[in-house]
């Protein structure tokens, strides 16, 4: 449909595709939106945040075309396609100057790769038919946004290639089976079926990027039946998983300028984070009012040896370097991490010189929980103590006085689970790279 300048009033509220024209009817630019009335009326309204470009482009606007679509994230794929079909005046420019990004599928491989390419990359790399390619998108940060919630619908590997060593999503569902590991398997029927449900992984993929997400829907609904039937109940919470996430990105607004903003933004959406984690431990019956400080303990080893432990320290939502701390871990010598997550926190709470946080993150599952509990009684400590348990981000509580369990799965956009998941990732990153370097140390010394 198609309005005036002056008929942006009478534009809907709903998600969708907005086209600028001229007086020549050329087409200058289209955008995404959603809620198209709001979305264009900011550039007529307030126009003195604009930038020079943008002033120039509105002076141009005589009418405007929209296109509704059933969600934002509809109108970010078809936005893309729109884009790169017509090739309006506007968009053109604006890619020269942010590089739009590209999603490349290498169908053709064995275990297609997912990468991210840029357009001169396009004219250097072989593309093959089979391949399948998106974009550009206008906002890069906002499509790797999108791409790592996609990975809670259907898992896919992100990382390089380690010759048969899974990558660290692996373990917590986002990359299963990891075509890293796969590459590494010896030939034979295991290998051919890990191949088969990774390709199968990527090709869903494709149908999401292409808008066949009712599509991909309506297959993991009979999927999930079928599975019941059969009695694989555990196979089947997997896939209602996928449908729920689904579900929830159809709703989830993305909005490219959280990325982009001032540091005073940033500190908002990090308070954001806090209250709403404050809201989930109250959920569980912790009754703190601040979180200035929380640390996070995650265990690293191969077999036992060289086994590390980190501590890393998130300071009002900000992950804090400074405070990061290191163990080599003493008294443990089987792969027992229970046991090493109890020596950590021990010697963590032996340091009474180092402040203590209002809250700790265990990387594990309730055997881990435990054991740092225990400890915290020997000291008289009452911390609390809070899990992430790995496949489908769990949060555990431990109520010490019942000596019982409590779990909650927040949605994937919940502001909580993204604070717990930052702090979890660093902690196993700055773990594993203590683990790797002492490995590496022992290997020379061996050699």
């Amino acid at each position: 449909m198609r309005y005036t300048k002056n008929q942006r009033k009478l534009l809907p509220t709903t998600p969708g595709i907005y086209q600028y024209f001229d007086a020549s009817d050329s087409l200058l630019y289209i955008g995404k939106a959603k809620n198209l009335r709001k979305r264009v009326s900011q550039y007529f309204l307030d126009t003195k945040h604009l930038g020079e470009k943008t002033h120039i482009l509105v002076s141009q606007i005589d009418s405007i075309s929209i296109i509704e679509t059933e969600s934002e994230f509809d109108a970010i794929l078809f936005e893309s396609e729109l884009i790169r079909t017509l090739q309006p005046k506007y968009n053109i420019l604006a890619k020269d100057d942010k590089s739009p990004l590209y999603v490349l599928l290498t169908l053709h491989e064995e275990l297609p790769h997912i990468l991210y390419i840029r357009k001169h990359d396009i004219q250097r790399l072989y593309i093959r038919k089979k391949d399948a390619l998106f974009g550009p998108y206008q906002s890069a940060h906002m499509i790797r946004s999108l791409m790592r919630t996609l990975r809670h619908i259907v898992p896919f590997c992100l990382q390089k290639r380690r010759n048969g060593k899974p990558c660290f999503s692996s373990h917590i569902g986002l990359c299963s089976p990891c075509a890293s590991e796969i590459q590494g398997m010896p030939g034979g029927k295991l290998k051919q079926e890990s191949v088969r449900v990774y390709r199968s992984h990527v090709i869903t993929l494709k149908h999401i990027l292409s808008g066949k997400s009712d599509v991909v829907r309506r297959s993991y609904a009979r999927e999930m039946n079928a599975l019941s039937k059969h009695l694989h109940y555990e196979e089947a919470l997997v896939i209602r998983k996928h449908i729920e996430s689904l579900d929830v990105l159809k709703r989830r607004r993305f909005d490219p300028s959280v990325y982009t903003q001032s540091e005073q933004k940033i500190d908002d959406i990090y308070q954001m984070e806090l209250s709403d984690t404050l809201e989930v431990l109250h959920r569980f019956g912790i009754t703190i009012h601040s979180l200035e400080r929380i640390e996070c303990i995650d265990i690293s080893n191969t077999q036992g040896t060289h086994a590390t432990g980190a501590l890393t320290v998130s300071i009002d939502g900000r992950m804090t370097v400074s405070e990061y701390r290191k163990f080599r871990i003493r008294t443990v010598q089987s792969p027992n991490d229970v046991l090493m997550v109890s020596e950590v926190m021990r010697r963590r709470l032996s340091h009474t010189e180092w402040r203590f946080p209002e809250l700790f993150v265990i990387d594990g599952g309730k055997g881990q929980i435990q054991a740092a509990c225990s400890v915290l009684d020997e000291y008289s400590c009452t911390i609390p103590i809070i899990g992430l348990a790995k496949r489908f981000e769990t949060i555990l509580y431990y109520h010490r006085r019942t000596q019982s369990f409590q779990s909650i799965n927040l949605s994937f956009d919940r502001p909580a689970l993204h604070l717990f998941q930052r702090i979890r990732d660093e902690a196993h990153r700055f773990s594993k790279s203590y683990h790797s370097l002492l490995r590496s140390k022992s290997m020379t010394r061996e050699s």
